[in-house]
């Protein structure tokens, strides 16, 4: 009995070069499984021969049993294999679009860098890019899909809307949203969790939420914020897991948009608070440090911030872009 191939494993297709066989070659053909003694009668080139492209004649047999077959049914010294051509993934190309801010359009031009993705970053920027986006190009987005909004991504014929399903689209196309059911499964659950905590960032820095009516309630309530640690479910999350990131060893989709809320919560500390939580006037002089209790947080953050695929990001004016819309005039900027 012939042995068992693994379980579940792809056999390879061999490629045949069939260019050595010549008319009147002895060789073996099989036939219902076994081989037998024969001749090479014809090598035809015809496309329509390519799966059988070799005609031979069984020895002892008449002419009528000759019989076209592949090199899968022939033992020939003359006949050789070759390597297949690989095909090369075709690379993304994304047309990207979002305020000329970093909000949440930094978590995808991250991504975009980090993947050496081929992008388009269309950035509405001012009263003027407003009425672009309102009276242009929204509209245009609208007759591809009725949820238009910003961020939007358009890869070939596709047009997605919506951050987090625009995430979890660049992850199934980047392979980026975990390994594995498991890992999978806290990627989603991560990026609603902090998008949990931009949604806090948000009623916190636009006065036209009117959660914080002024810019002294703004400071009030953003070292209430800081001071509840926003991050300590992430911290927990790494604690468990033991890995590099949050879903593995690799940055998943999850892990920009953690990264990027780690960096404006950092950057709000450096502007209102003290190590004791009360209002600093100056900006960065004697901040809190938000890592404090984080050293799980702190050194994700660290490591990611070292990635060598994302100092061209780091070095670019897309980092030091508005972290919220002067239009809207966002306490902080």
């Amino acid at each position: 009995m012939a042995p068992k191939g693994r379980k579940g494993a792809k056999e390879v297709q061999k490629v045949y070069d069939y260019s050595g066989l010549e008319e009147g070659m002895k060789c073996q053909a099989e036939a219902d499984g076994s081989y037998y003694a024969a001749e090479i009668v014809q090598v035809s080139t015809s496309k329509n021969r390519t799966k059988a492209p070799v005609k031979i004649n069984f020895k002892g047999y008449d002419k009528e049993w000759d019989t076209w077959v592949s090199g899968d049914q022939l033992r020939s010294k003359a006949l050789k294999t070759v390597a297949p051509e690989k095909k090369e993934r075709e690379s993304l190309e994304i047309n990207f679009g979002y305020w000329k801010i970093r909000g949440l359009g930094a978590i995808f031009r991250m991504i975009f860098e980090y993947k050496g993705v081929k992008y388009t970053d269309n950035q509405y920027e001012g009263a003027e890019g407003a009425d672009k986006w309102f009276k242009e190009d929204k509209p245009k987005i609208l007759e591809k899909n009725p949820l238009a909004n910003l961020p939007y991504i358009q890869c070939g014929k596709e047009t997605i809307c919506q951050t987090n399903a625009c995430l979890t689209y660049l992850g199934r196309r980047l392979r980026m949203n975990g390994l594995g059911r498991d890992a999978q499964a806290m990627n989603e659950m991560l990026l609603c969790e902090i998008y949990d905590v931009r949604n806090a960032i948000i009623e916190l820095v636009y006065p036209f939420k009117t959660v914080c009516r002024d810019a002294a309630e703004h400071k009030e309530k953003s070292v209430k914020h800081l001071a509840g640690g926003p991050f300590k479910k992430f911290e927990a999350v790494l604690e468990k897991a033991g890995t590099d990131y949050f879903c593995g060893k690799l940055p998943s989709v999850c892990d920009f948009h953690i990264w990027e809320m780690l960096d404006q919560n950092k950057l709000l500390a450096e502007k209102h608070m003290t190590p004791k939580g009360v209002f600093s006037p100056s900006h960065g002089s004697g901040a809190a440090d938000i890592f404090a209790d984080l050293p799980k947080c702190k050194a994700f953050y660290d490591r990611f911030r070292a990635l060598a695929s994302l100092q061209k990001y780091f070095d670019s004016d897309a980092y030091k872009f508005p972290i919220n819309n002067p239009i809207a005039d966002a306490y902080v900027q």
